[in-house]
């Protein structure tokens, strides 16, 4: 491996052992509920325009079909009062009126099913959401349960550097040496001053002890009578 490459990939462990450190699972999915938010109101604003298309155009049909008719009944009634001038200026307004309405009508026939498809594509992204946001409610849980497990497991097992327990031990063990040190002066003491001594030769004026009373008391009881 060339030291670039050795270079690189340390660099990208760095990175990515960084990225890792400061990633919360718990912001990131609420962010992704907020970005799925954006995307529905887009989609949701598209919807209006479209539909805003549609009715335009089919008020303009609805209008084309009007003229239509209205030209074709102009038509009956001009050759009804013998008037073929006329009966042939309305007919070829009808066929301009058919012309525009069949235009609107096939323009129509194309945005609908869009318009169709459209609420439903939205409907799945906030079934989606929801779905995504009760998982990222859950998921804030687990994390901050994990969390205190965490807090638990460094007062118990001394994780992260931190040992309660062995600190705790060191503590004991400075009390124990203190007193062992105030022990060991305070029996230099009594020997500097004499008291040491004393009581061994007070020791010796006492009596017999608990054993000694025993080993005695056995002695007469196994010794027979004369």
């Amino acid at each position: 491996m060339s030291l670039f490459d050795s270079i690189s990939r340390t660099v990208k462990g760095l990175l990515n052992d960084a990225a890792d450190s400061v990633q919360d699972p718990s912001r990131d999915a609420r962010q992704i509920v907020r970005e799925l938010d954006d995307s529905i109101a887009k989609a949701e604003n598209s919807l209006i325009e479209i539909e805003a298309q549609v009715a335009t155009q089919q008020s303009k049909h609805d209008v084309a079909a009007e003229k239509a008719k209205k030209y074709e009944d102009g038509a009956k009634r001009a050759l009804q009062t013998g008037d073929e001038g006329l009966a042939r200026e309305a007919l070829a307004a009808q066929a301009n009126a058919e012309t525009e309405r069949d235009a609107l009508a096939s323009e129509l026939a194309k945005l609908e099913p869009s318009v169709a498809q459209l609420k439903s594509q939205i409907a799945d992204m906030r079934q989606r959401r929801n779905d995504l946001n009760a998982r990222s409610s859950i998921l804030q849980a687990k994390q901050e349960i994990a969390q205190a497990k965490d807090v638990a497991a460094t007062a118990l097992g001394g994780i992260g550097g931190k040992n309660l327990s062995e600190d705790f031990q060191k503590l004991e063990d400075k009390v124990e040496l203190s007193n062992a040190r105030s022990d060991a002066r305070l029996n230099s003491a009594d020997t500097a001053s004499g008291k040491a001594l004393d009581d061994k030769l007070a020791a010796l004026n006492r009596g017999p002890s608990v054993e000694d009373r025993l080993e005695a008391l056995k002695k007469q009881l196994n010794t027979p009578a004369e």
